[in-house]
């Protein structure tokens, strides 16, 4: 063949490809000359045929759930009847102990977790949470995807739409599957990520097994602890249904000024080896892709940061106090505040925002929550979640004494903003 007749017969099979998915790899081979392997081509187009499968949105969540569910099962196993005794006995214990702490309850029982079962509770709510960043990249990257593309190949890009769409779909399925399915492998809670899977406090009992093996803590002190923890939180979000949806939409600020840029488009090429399809993947994980945040993400993000420190540190405090009476209560806590501090949040938030939860500012959330209890008591330190607008900014978490002056009475500033909020 001549060099003209390949170029129109790639030309013929590319747009086949974009139409149908219907693609030869021993065809492929023979236009493009024989140093290229049918098999390895066929292995590529394997992957090309499963981006074309048709997606409803931004992500391909069967695949997603596929991938992560996949993961979960792998490794997973049926823990003993005794841990789950102990787990259940440990919550009991810490129902009573939180009520003396807070007025927030959560009267859903307890639900014993298996790594696949954390892995279909979660990922609703990472459809919450990553759907508006990937429909964000879809978005931009279409429309800058013309403007890069060489004339000649721009009539093609109308047949191509749907497989570039579901292309990304599938991309950021697999990803997000990964690291759902390898979190499932590690995460002790069901509100792990900082945010509740569903309306029951839940553990995932293999995972607390094998975190109790080796430690040299009292595995009992641990137990209660995780229980309180976790009872804590599910306990807030329960109380005050707002804060879920404050989060997601906190997300969804951040995603909706996502910009592709579009010299960074025509490298993409360099960046991807055909042989591998997970350099795909590598490519949207750096980021490379994406423009520089704008003022206003990164105030958007200062707000995520912040609501999640608020979130944690409440529950650090809370939960700690409610486990004063463990002789061993300094150990455990400081045992799981390392994990934590490397934990499921900070896997989550860093994939899907790039954001670097401060573990500082958790801390600082946490003394400043202590300092209100003390000063104020808990009814009224707790008075500050029944609505988004009363809650602490950063300054406050820095230097509490502001907010203490107006939760104490010392101005009439938060009762008027309260009935204001309220409408009394």
């Amino acid at each position: 063949m001549d060099e003209n007749r390949d170029r129109e017969e790639l030309e013929k099979l590319l747009k086949r490809m974009f139409e149908s998915g219907a693609l030869n790899p021993e065809e492929l081979s023979k236009v493009a000359g024989a140093g290229l392997n049918p098999k390895l081509l066929g292995q590529l187009f394997g992957q090309v045929q499963a981006m074309m499968s048709d997606s409803d949105g931004p992500v391909n969540w069967e695949l997603a759930t596929k991938t992560a569910l996949d993961l979960a099962k792998d490794g997973q196993r049926q823990p003993s009847e005794v841990i789950s005794a102990e787990i259940q006995n440990s919550f009991e214990i810490a129902q009573l102990w939180l009520g003396e702490q807070t007025e927030f309850t959560n009267s859903q029982p307890l639900k014993q977790l298996s790594r696949a079962l954390w892995v279909q509770d979660a990922i609703p709510l990472f459809k919450d949470l990553a759907e508006p960043v990937a429909a964000s990249m879809s978005k931009a990257l279409s429309e800058n995807l013309t403007q890069v593309m060489p004339e000649e190949l721009v009539g093609m890009i109308g047949p191509a739409t749907k497989f570039l769409e579901n292309a990304g779909a599938s991309m950021f399925a697999a990803q997000l599957g990964q690291s759902v399915g390898k979190l499932s492998e590690n995460v002790l809670s069901a509100s792990e990520i900082g945010i509740p899977l569903s309306t029951r406090p839940g553990l995932v009992i293999q995972n607390v097994e094998d975190f109790l093996k080796d430690l040299e803590t009292p595995k009992s002190e641990v137990l209660i602890y995780l229980a309180i923890r976790e009872l804590a939180v599910s306990s807030l979000y329960a109380t005050n249904r707002w804060l879920r949806d404050q989060v997601a939409t906190q997300v969804s600020e951040f995603a909706a000024g996502l910009k592709i840029d579009p010299e960074s488009i025509q490298n993409l090429a360099q960046q991807i080896d055909p042989s591998d399809p997970t350099t795909f993947n590598l490519v949207i994980e750096s980021g490379g892709l994406i423009t520089p945040r704008t003022a206003d993400q990164e105030a958007t993000l200062v707000r995520i940061e912040t609501t999640l420190a608020l979130i944690e540190g409440w529950a650090d405090a809370v939960a700690f106090s409610a486990a004063s009476r463990l002789p061993g209560i300094n150990q455990v806590f400081e045992l799981l505040r390392r994990r934590q501090a490397v934990g499921a949040a900070q896997k989550t938030f860093a994939t899907l925002l790039g954001l670097e939860l401060r573990p500082r500012l958790q801390r600082e959330a946490m003394a400043m929550w202590q300092q209100l209890a003390a000063e104020v008591g808990t009814a009224v330190r707790d008075s500050i979640w029944m609505h988004p607008d009363l809650l602490p900014s950063a300054e406050d978490i820095q230097d509490p004494s502001a907010l203490i002056k107006r939760l104490s009475g010392g101005d009439d500033d938060f009762d008027s903003e309260l009935n204001k909020l309220l409408g009394n």
